[in-house]
């Protein structure tokens, strides 16, 4: 068995990217937490930590907090087999990237957890990053664009995301008075998420033969407010067709080229093995998600 005050020292400072701050968290001196995550180290003769700043978990560290995230599910389940309700709920960390959380997954996820004894812990990334949080032990499981399971996950087809390209009419007649061509694009502003966001990029090399750096692009690093600042004439966008369907539908955007949507495949990668109670939760996810995505 591991020693618990070793284990909860490791979690705080991963979890807190230092000793310092997990220190706060536990209220404990910083040598204190500083001893004890070394005697585990010396326990189990692996380093588990780097210290830097922040400070990360090791391959091994990575491999331990995954396992130590379960069994604290599992303990938690069989408190509540056994005193009921009284235990209190769980949190069940997930990782999902913005665009699946601002066009389809909120209903999902709201009705896979109804009744559930798990409160949601959201990290937000790009869809071809979220797979890094699971593999650094920080969720349980992950919606994800790459469809290769990482030893001892599993992955699951979930769906296909649809994108379209759309902006306001006034946008487009302003910028793209002789239709959406490559001389256009060149010069239309355009919005995109963040630096990591490669998918406006990809999708105007493949089309228009446009290379990165050669269109203008305002950073946007919301979803939501991607739908926002295109109504507001500021940029057009690739966004989920879900997030837009109804502005389309009242005529506030319009779909710039109907004929080239970019379709993301989707897919639920999770831990071979998990508590019975997260595995319950976890199917109810993957089923609710394949009725709401393009199969």
């Amino acid at each position: 068995m591991f020693d618990a005050r070793a284990v909860a020292a490791l979690v705080a400072v991963a979890r807190e990217g230092s000793f310092e701050r997990a220190a706060v968290a536990l209220r404990l001196t910083q040598s204190a937490v500083s001893q004890r995550v070394r005697a585990l180290e010396t326990s189990l003769g692996q380093t588990l930590l780097t210290r830097g700043r922040p400070c990360v978990p090791t391959n091994a560290g990575q491999t331990l907090l995954r396992y130590l995230d379960r069994i604290r599910l599992l303990e938690e389940e069989a408190r509540r087999a056994l005193v009921g309700d009284e235990a209190g709920p769980s949190r069940l960390p997930l990782a999902v990237n913005a665009d699946s959380l601002h066009g389809w997954l909120p209903s999902v996820l709201a009705g896979a957890l109804a009744d559930s004894p798990f409160l949601l812990d959201l990290h937000v990334e790009n869809e071809d990053y979220t797979h890094e949080l699971l593999a650094r032990g920080e969720v349980l499981a992950c919606v994800s664009a790459r469809a290769d399971a990482m030893r001892g996950c599993v992955a699951q087809a979930l769906g296909v995301l649809r994108y379209v390209c759309t902006a306001t009419p006034r946008f487009a007649t302003r910028h793209f008075p002789a239709g959406v061509t490559r001389a256009a694009l060149t010069q239309a502003p355009a919005l995109m998420y963040n630096r990591k966001d490669a998918m406006h990029s990809d999708y105007l090399a493949r089309h228009f033969g446009i290379g990165e750096g050669h269109f203008p692009y305002h950073l946007t690093p919301s979803s939501q407010a991607f739908v926002d600042f295109a109504r507001l004439d500021f940029g057009y966008v690739l966004v989920p067709e879900l997030a837009v369907r109804e502005h389309i539908a009242r005529g506030e955007l319009i779909d710039l080229l109907p004929l080239l949507p970019h379709d993301l495949p989707l897919y639920w990668h999770g831990w071979r093995i998990q508590p019975p109670a997260v595995e319950a939760v976890f199917r109810r996810i993957v089923a609710a998600a394949r009725a709401v995505l393009r199969q």
